[in-house]
């Protein structure tokens, strides 16, 4: 059963695993936590093992940490994927949260003011939103499912396979007040960014295997500015050709679609430190590495946690400040939660995890260790007791 360590507390959030009831936050990038650290946003779905269909609905809801931690339900979705829910989160500075749902067979993003009741349908699916809660920004979730099954959405139209690297498809940007949209950033001006860069041996092979082109992992970066977004690719023939890794790349890009950059190659896991900094880790060069985001292109500054993590593991930084991170140990059985201190080295233990079987797949359940906005809390998914729950660890 969990353990935890150095003077962590840890706290099982949610039930209902001997029922069926499985309860888990979005992911490790998403505001889960509501601005005043108390509220944690997740969702409740019936079953385990298999991929979700258009049918399988969710429930959308949140536990009061400081409350009596009951499951308080806030409505539904048919739109979610094991890795990240729903997608569910606080819009910025209220107490509104958004998450995305289906209406036939295109995808919404729901929007619920805990204060009001006021309740609204916005024309596209939510990824990420901007700091000031003005705008968010929206990825084709049909797409993703066809290239990268666990992340998209099943059962969607405008999937558009056809269309290797579409112009009038990929990064759009939408009002949350007005649901207006627009696209700021296109498959295909991506592609063409990255064509040049390529080797003649990699230009080739693009050619050749009739690479699709997709987004994924859109996030904004703290003063809402810039977003970057992974720009990944795989043959045309996925029965004959499998995706891994290397294939793609990270890019910034400002929220008005202007001055498109590359990061970096082979990248996972990307986060924003400030206006300027992102850290990741790259595959390639098996490293977590900090980069800049320089007008020229990505500048590696340094290696991160040299000789602590050798591996790809999910990392945020604590909000209070750039210096004090937490990650967990993925894949495998026993899953650790460590903080990690970069200006003295320093890592010391938080909590240990048990029963994460399968530890890799689809159907695997990663921690996601996300921090709250003081610093004080961590929220993780586990399968500890048997099944997916929410644990609370404060210090």
């Amino acid at each position: 059963m969990m353990e935890t360590f150095n003077g962590w507390a840890g706290t099982q959030l949610t039930e209902g695993t001997r029922a069926g009831r499985f309860h888990a936050h979005a992911y490790y990038d998403i505001p889960v936590f509501d601005a005043d650290s108390r509220l944690v946003a997740g969702h409740q779905v019936g079953f385990a093992g298999r991929q979700p269909t258009p049918n399988d609905a969710i429930e959308i809801g949140y536990v009061d940490t400081e409350g009596d931690r009951a499951w308080t339900p806030v409505g539904e979705s048919r739109a979610w994927s094991w890795q990240q829910g729903a997608m569910t989160q606080w819009v910025p500075g209220s107490r509104t949260l958004v998450w995305n749902d289906r209406e036939g067979d295109g995808f919404v993003a729901r929007t619920l003011d805990l204060d009001t009741g006021q309740d609204r349908t916005l024309p596209r699916p939510v990824y990420a939103v901007d700091p000031t809660g003005q705008f968010a920004l929206s990825l084709n979730m049909a797409r993703l499912d066809h290239v990268r099954p666990g992340y998209g959405y099943p059962g969607g139209a405008g999937a558009r396979l056809d269309q290797r690297r579409p112009a009038d498809d990929g990064v759009w940007r939408m009002d949350l007040e007005t649901g207006d949209s627009r696209l700021v950033l296109s498959l295909r001006d991506a592609a063409r960014l990255v064509a040049p860069l390529l080797s003649p041996k990699e230009r080739l092979k693009h050619f050749i295997r009739r690479y699709v082109y997709w987004f994924n992992h859109v996030k904004m970066s703290p003063d809402g500015q810039r977003f970057t977004v992974k720009f990944r690719f795989r043959p045309r023939d996925f029965s004959r050709w499998k995706w891994n890794g290397r294939m793609g790349m990270s890019l910034t890009c400002g929220v008005d679609g202007s001055d498109l950059r590359l990061l970096s190659w082979a990248t996972s896991h990307v986060i924003w430190l400030d206006d300027e900094r992102l850290y990741l880790w790259n595959e390639a060069d098996r490293e977590l590495a900090l980069y800049r985001d320089a007008p020229s292109g990505g500048q590696r500054v340094e290696r991160m946690a040299p000789g602590l993590v050798d591996y790809n593991v999910h990392m945020r930084h604590f909000p209070e400040t750039t210096d004090r991170f937490v990650f967990d140990t993925p894949y495998r059985e026993e899953v650790d939660v460590f903080a990690y201190d970069a200006s003295s080295g320093e890592q010391e233990q938080v909590a240990r995890f048990q029963n994460h079987r399968p530890t890799s797949g689809a159907f695997r359940c990663d921690l996601h260790p996300n921090p709250s906005p003081d610093g004080e809390k961590v929220v993780v998914t586990s399968l500890d007791d048997g099944g997916r729950q929410m644990y609370l660890l404060t210090r």
